[in-house]
C-alpha cells in the first residue's frame, strides 16, 4: 500500500531534497548520539529507521524523523540511572514505541490542535535561533570558547580559526544565496546540494595539494568505519531488565516527550509545506511508535519528527514522503560504502545550510509580525522563544502553553462551536455558530466541523453572537476559506466578523428568502416536502436561524413571492410560520376560527395563487380546537345558535362545522361525544373546507387540474407540535 501510487506521486525533486536532508542528517545523527552518550552508530540506525520505516508509514509528505536533540537530556538521565547500560535503555525505547502505538490507536494525536499558533511559531523561531547560535562557530571552524575569548583578545579569533573551514563556510553561504537568486531554470539543482558538493570538491583539491588551507580533521564529517572495523558497533536490548522499574519510568518519559515533540513538529512541518497538506496526527503517532519499537530492537536511539530536517526537506523542494525514505536509504549506503568520500566534506558547509535554515525560521519580520498583533499574542510568542533557548524544548513549550492558557482563560468564560444543518427554502446550508468567546481551545472542534463540510456545499460561519475571536481560530477559518473551500468548491459565508475585523464586510445570504426565481422552480409536491421538513424541525426543537432583518430588507425591495397559502385556525397555539419553520415572505397566512373557508377566503386564496404565484394551499386544522369542541357541544344540546345574543355572529363559524359533525355521525352506528369524535370532526371539517374551495372557485379548481397548484389538508397536534398531512 505504501508504494501503490508511487509512480503517480513521485517527484524528481524528492531525489535532490532527500540528498540534501541526508547530508544534514548524517552529522546530526552522529552528533546527537555523541552528545547523548550512546554509541555513534545508534544515531545512524535511528536516522535510517526514521527515514525508511517512519517515512513509509507516516501521512506527512514533509516531516523527517530521526534522533532529536530534544531527547538528549532524557537519554543522558536514563543512562545514568541504569549505570550506563545502553542495552537496558533499549528496552525502554521498545516499550516507549509500543506506548506511542497505543496513543495513536486511542486517537490522542489531536493534542496538537490545542497548541496556539504563537507557541508553534515560537518553537520554530527558537530552533532557528539555536541553529544560528550553535552553527556560527562551526561555520568558521572554531568553537564557542574561542569566540568568547575574542572579547578580551580580538586576535585570538583569527588564530583559533580553521581558515580553510571558514573560507569554505562563507563561500557556501554565498553559493546558496546566489544560486537561489540567479539559478537557471534549466538547472533545477538545490542550492544546498550545490554548496555541499563544491565544498567537498574544493577541500579534496586542497588536501591533494597539501595546502595549508585544507580543513583539519576535527572540522570534517567523521563517519565511523563499519566494514572491516574491529570496534563493537551493534547493540541489542537486554530484556532481563524488564524487572527493573526504572525501565518503565524511562519508557513512559520517552513516549510522552517524543510524542509531544512529534505532534508539534508535525504541525510546524505542515505549515512549511508549500502545498499546505494536513498530516494525520494519530497515524503519525503510530508510525513513530513502530519506528521506536524497531529502533530499540536493533540498537538505535529513540526518534521523533525533527524540525531541522523537516525544514531543510521543505526548503529543498520536497514534494512527497519519498524524500524522507530516500534520505534513509542514503544513510545506509553512506555508512557502508561512501565513508571516505563523505569525510572530505567540511562541517562548515553543513553549518552554512543550517544557518540559513535557522534564519528562515527566525526571520526578524516574524518578531515584528507578532509585535504588531499586540502583547496578548507577542508575549506568549517571545516567552516561548526565550524559554526554549534558556532551558529545553519541552520546558519552553510548556511555559509558552501556560502563558497562552492564562490569556485565553482570562478572555474566555464560555466556549463552544455549534454546527447546524439547515434546510432553507433555497436549499441546504451548514451553519457553524461560534459561542460568545472562542479561542484556540475551540480549534479542534472548529477543524472537525469544517472537515465535515462536503464538496459543493454552503457553510455559514456565524459570529454574530461572539464577543471574542482568537486570531488563531480566525487563521483556521481564513485558511479554510482561501484554500480548502476553493479546492472543494465550498461556498463560505462569514457573518458577524466585521465587529472583530473591520476590513471584512458581513456577507449577505438570501438562501432563506423566497424569491421569484425560486417560486417559479418549485412544484406543489416540492413545497409540500419543504413544509413537512420545516414542521419536523419545529417539533424536534431544531428551528433554522432566520435572518429576519435580511428577510425584511429583501422582501421590501423585491416584493413578496410566497410558496404556499395556509388557511389555519386563529388559535394562539398554532402560529403558522413557526410550526412550518419559515421566515418573512414565505407564506400567505389566513387565520379564522375553525379554519372555515368563505367567499372572502376564496378571494384571498385566488389572489395568493393566481396573482402572487403560491404553489400550494394548506387547510390546517388542529387538535383541541375551541371552535370544533364548542360546535359539538352546541349540536349535542340542540341549541339554536342563530338566536345567540352573546355572540350573534358565531353562527357563521358553527354552521359549517355542524355539517362536519353530521358527516361523522352518519359514519357511526353508536354516537358518543368523545375526544376521538371531536378529532374525527376536525378532520372532516378540513376535508369539507377543501371541497368547498375546489367547488366554489373556478380559478383554483382549474389551477389544481393543471397541476399549477396543489391543495392538501393537515392537522396540527398542539401537544406534540407535529403536523399530520391528510391523504
Amino acid at each position: 500500500m505504501v508504494f501503490q501510487n508511487f509512480r503517480e506521486n513521485f517527484a524528481t525533486d524528492d531525489f535532490m531534497s532527500g540528498l540534501v536532508v541526508f547530508l544534514v542528517a548524517l552529522p546530526l545523527c552522529l552528533g546527537i548520539a555523541l552528545a547523548s552518550g550512546a554509541p555513534l552508530l545508534a544515531g545512524i540506525i535511528s536516522g535510517v529507521i526514521g527515514g525508511i520505516i517512519v517515512g513509509a508509514l507516516s501521512g506527512s509528505h514533509i516531516s523527517v524523523s530521526g534522533p532529536a536533540a530534544g531527547l538528549t537530556a532524557i537519554i543522558i538521565a536514563q543512562l545514568e540511572l541504569l549505570n550506563g547500560n545502553y542495552q537496558a535503555f533499549l528496552v525502554s525505547v521498545v516499550l516507549a514505541g509500543i506506548l506511542q502505538v497505543i496513543f495513536g490507536t486511542l486517537k490522542l494525536g489531536s493534542f496538537a490542535n490545542f497548541v496556539p499558533n504563537n507557541v508553534i511559531l515560537g518553537l520554530l523561531a527558537a530552533i532557528g535561533l539555536i541553529l544560528i547560535i550553535g552553527q556560527t562557530p562551526r561555520l568558521f571552524g572554531t568553537d564557542t570558547s574561542t569566540i568568547a575569548n575574542t572579547w578580551h583578545d580580538p586576535m585570538a579569533l583569527w588564530s583559533g580559526l580553521d581558515q580553510g573551514a571558514a573560507i569554505i563556510g562563507v563561500l557556501s553561504i554565498v553559493i546558496i544565496l546566489g544560486w537561489d537568486k540567479f539559478k537557471p531554470k534549466t538547472l533545477p539543482i538545490p542550492s544546498a546540494l550545490l554548496a555541499v558538493v563544491l565544498a567537498g570538491v574544493f577541500n579534496f583539491i586542497l588536501v591533494k595539494m597539501n595546502s595549508n588551507f585544507a580543513v583539519t580533521t576535527q572540522n570534517l564529517i567523521q563517519l565511523p568505519q563499519i566494514l572491516g572495523g574491529n570496534e563493537k558497533i551493534f547493540f541489542f536490548p537486554d530484556f532481563s531488565f524488564l524487572s527493573n522499574s526504572q525501565i518503565y519510568i524511562g519508557a513512559v518519559t520517552v513516549a510522552i516527550v517524543a510524542s509531544l515533540e512529534t505532534l508539534l513538529n508535525l504541525e510546524a512541518a505542515d505549515k512549511m509545506d508549500p502545498q499546505k497538506r494536513t498530516s494525520p496526527p494519530n497515524r503519525e503517532l503510530v508510525a513513530q511508535g513502530v519506528g521506536n519499537t524497531v529502533s530499540g530492537l536493533v540498537g538505535g536511539m529513540p526518534l521523533t519528527s525533527v524540525i531541522v530536517r523537516s525544514s531543510v526537506n521543505a526548503t529543498s523542494g520536497a514534494k512527497t514522503k519519498f524524500s524522507a525514505i530516500f534520505h534513509g536509504i542514503l544513510l545506509i549506503i553512506a555508512v557502508l560504502f561512501l565513508t571516505p568520500l563523505i569525510n572530505y566534506v567540511p562541517l562548515s558547509a553543513l553549518a552554512a545550510i543550517l544557518l540559513l535554515t535557522g534564519y528562515k525560521l527566525a526571520k526578524p519580520t516574524l518578531f515584528v509580525h507578532f509585535y504588531k498583533k499586540g502583547w496578548k499574542q507577542f508575549l506568549p510568542f517571545i516567552v516561548t522563544v526565550i524559554a526554549i533557548i534558556a532551558t529545553d524544548l519541552l520546558i519552553g513549550i510548556l511555559i509558552g502553553l501556560t502563558l497562552s492558557a492564562l490569556f485565553i482563560l482570562y478572555n474566555n468564560l464560555h466556549r463552544g462551536v455549534r454546527t447546524v444543518h439547515e434546510k432553507h427554502v433555497h436549499g441546504t446550508i451548514n451553519r457553524i455558530e461560534l459561542s460568545q468567546n472562542v479561542s484556540f481551545l475551540n480549534r479542534a472542534a472548529l477543524v472537525s466541523a469544517l472537515a465535515k463540510i462536503k464538496d459543493g456545499e454552503t457553510v455559514v460561519i456565524d459570529a454574530s453572537q461572539t464577543y471574542y475571536i482568537d486570531p488563531d481560530l480566525y487563521a483556521v477559518i481564513e485558511e479554510f476559506q482561501q484554500e480548502t473551500a476553493k479546492k472543494h468548491q465550498i461556498n463560505v459565508k462569514l457573518v458577524g466578523f466585521k465587529a472583530h475585523y473591520p476590513e471584512l464586510e458581513d456577507e449577505e445570504l438570501d438562501i432563506d428568502v423566497s424569491t421569484k426565481d425560486l417560486q417559479a422552480q418549485l412544484t406543489p409536491e416540492a413545497v409540500l416536502e419543504k413544509l413537512k421538513e420545516g414542521n419536523s424541525r419545529f417539533a424536534n426543537h431544531e428551528r433554522l436561524h432566520h435572518n429576519i432583518g435580511r428577510q425584511i430588507q429583501v422582501t421590501s425591495q423585491e416584493g413578496q413571492h410566497p410558496i404556499a397559502a395556509v388557511l389555519g385556525c386563529m388559535d394562539s397555539r398554532a402560529p403558522v410560520e413557526m410550526l412550518f419553520d419559515v421566515g418573512v415572505g414565505d407564506l400567505f397566512s389566513l387565520r379564522i376560527a375553525g379554519n372555515i373557508a368563505g367567499q372572502k377566503v376564496l378571494g384571498s386564496l385566488e389572489f395568493a395563487c393566481q396573482e402572487k404565484g403560491s404553489k400550494l394551499i394548506v387547510v390546517l386544522g388542529h387538535t383541541d380546537c375551541g371552535a370544533i369542541t364548542s360546535a359539538c357541544h352546541i349540536h349535542q344540546q340542540g341549541i339554536d345558535i342563530s338566536q345567540s345574543k352573546e355572540m350573534p355572529h358565531i353562527q357563521h363559524i358553527i354552521k359549517p362545522i355542524v355539517a362536519a359533525i353530521e358527516g361523522v355521525k352518519a359514519q357511526m352506528s353508536d354516537y358518543q361525544l368523545t375526544t376521538n369524535f371531536v378529532e374525527d370532526v376536525t378532520r372532516m371539517n378540513v376535508r369539507n373546507n377543501i371541497a368547498y374551495i375546489v367547488k366554489n372557485s373556478d380559478v383554483l379548481r382549474g389551477m389544481i387540474e393543471r397541476n399549477e397548484i396543489g391543495i392538501v389538508g393537515a392537522i396540527y397536534d398542539v401537544k406534540t407540535g407535529k403536523v399530520e398531512f391528510l391523504s
